[in-house]
């Protein structure tokens, strides 16, 4: 069977993991690195246990929703670029997750969590390598655009399925 990829393959290449896993990369924007950090008040808040967090060597995502940046549980997964070494990022089902006080923010580094961008989300989605934004679409507008969309190449690989189906219903 096919490996899934792993997230590290749709990070944005001036963000700071890009930099780390490709050491001949130009050096990372703070600007965007930072417009994409958690609010320490987000992570504060009592549902910031809901988090699903993933990391660049993780091979799935939470599915993303419009409601992105704007809420916490099951609108999408954030990335922890710090060590993972010895933190377990794993995926918990949301009736299988407690309220712990929020002490899982003391075996990380709180800096090293942040959104996806807009364009990740997007290769997340399988947009083509094309695809842009228009320059005045804010990060929020584009997590709200692309929460809203379909994986494209799902999309079409259904499509073609379907297609099938109904050319031979109808030669039958």
């Amino acid at each position: 069977g096919k490996i899934l990829p792993q997230i590290k393959e749709i990070l944005d290449q001036n963000s700071k993991e890009s930099s780390l896993l490709a050491p001949q990369s130009t050096s990372p924007s703070t600007d965007h690195h930072h417009a994409l950090r958690i609010p320490n008040k987000v992570l504060e808040r009592n549902s910031a246990w809901c988090f699903d967090i993933v990391n660049p060597q993780s091979t799935r995502s939470a599915c993303f929703t419009s409601g992105y940046g704007r809420f916490i549980k099951g609108t999408g997964s954030i990335l922890y670029t710090g060590n993972i070494s010895f933190v377990s990022l794993e995926l918990v089902a949301p009736q299988d997750r407690e309220f712990d006080n929020n002490s899982w923010l003391s075996k990380i580094e709180k800096q090293d969590l942040r959104y996806f961008s807009g364009m990740e989300m997007a290769r997340l989605f399988g947009f083509d390598p094309s695809f842009s934004f228009p320059p005045d679409c804010t990060i929020k507008q584009q997590w709200k655009l692309v929460g809203n969309s379909l994986n494209s190449r799902l999309a079409a690989r259904l499509i073609k399925l379907g297609l099938i189906v109904l050319g031979n219903d109808i030669y039958q």
